[in-house]
C-alpha cells in the first residue's frame, strides 16, 4: 500500500514511516509538512493511504483531507493528531475520513488503522469513541428526562421521598399496578435500572427535589 504522510514534524514522520516500514506491506512514497505540499504531490505519488495531523500551518488538515478527495478520489485519509476537540472530530468524520488515531496510538494501532481504510472501513481512537458514547448516553438520559410526563415527574418525587408503591398508590388513589407501570416507563425513558438511579438522575436534573 502507497502512504503519503503529512505532518509539520520530522520526528513524526519519521516514527510513522518506521512503523509502516516494519509491516511490510506499506510503502511510504512521499512526505509532506503541510496541506499544500501534500495537495501539489499527491496526484504524481497516487497514495493509497495518507496520514495527516488535524494542526497544519496554513490549510488544515480537515481541510485538506476535502482537498484530497478532489485530486485523488481513491486516497483513504487517516488523521493521526493531537487534536482532540469535537469540532475537529466532527469536521473531520463530515470531510470523510477513514480513521482519526491520536498520537499517543501504538504502532501496531497505525498499521491496523491503515489495513481498515483500505477495506472501507473506519477508526476511531478508543479514548474518543468512549467519549462519544458517554456523551451520547448523557444526552439520550437528558432527552429521556425532558419526556416525563406531570404524574411520571409525581411518582418519582414520592419514590424520592422514601413511599413505597403501595403508598404511592393510595396517595395518588391509583392501583399499585398502575404505579409500577409508570415506574417502568420512567426507567425506561431516563435509561436506568432502578429507583435509586432515577432518583438520583431527576434530582441531577432538576426534575424533582
Amino acid at each position: 500500500m502507497r502512504v503519503l504522510i503529512v505532518d509539520p514534524h520530522p520526528v513524526t514522520r519519521d516514527g510513522l514511516r518506521a512503523a509502516l516500514s516494519r509491516a511490510g506491506d506499506f510503502e511510504v512514497v512521499g512526505e509532506a509538512s503541510t496541506g499544500e505540499e501534500a495537495l501539489e504531490a499527491a496526484p504524481g505519488l497516487q497514495p493509497d493511504v495518507v496520514f495527516t495531523e488535524v494542526i497544519l500551518p496554513g490549510m488544515n488538515g480537515v481541510e485538506a483531507t476535502r482537498a484530497l478527495h478532489e485530486v485523488c478520489p481513491d486516497a483513504k485519509v487517516v488523521l493521526f493528531t493531537i487534536d482532540e476537540s469535537r469540532a475537529s472530530i466532527s469536521d473531520a468524520i463530515q470531510a470523510g475520513i477513514c480513521g482519526y488515531l491520536l498520537k499517543d496510538s501504538s504502532a501496531d494501532e497505525l498499521v491496523n488503522a491503515a489495513r481498515l481504510a483500505m477495506e472501507g472501513k473506519a477508526v476511531l481512537d478508543p479514548k474518543i469513541a468512549k467519549a462519544f458514547i458517554e456523551e451520547a448516553q448523557t444526552a439520550g438520559r437528558d432527552a429521556g428526562a425532558a419526556l416525563l410526563s406531570a404524574r411520571e415527574t409525581q411518582i418519582l418525587q414520592k419514590v424520592a421521598y422514601g413511599a413505597t408503591t403501595k403508598e404511592i398508590a393510595e396517595g395518588l388513589g391509583i392501583s399499585p399496578h398502575t404505579v409500577k407501570t409508570h415506574l417502568e416507563r420512567i426507567f425506561e425513558k431516563l435509561d436506568v435500572n432502578d429507583r435509586a438511579e432515577a432518583v438520583a438522575i431527576a434530582i441531577r436534573k432538576g426534575l424533582i427535589d
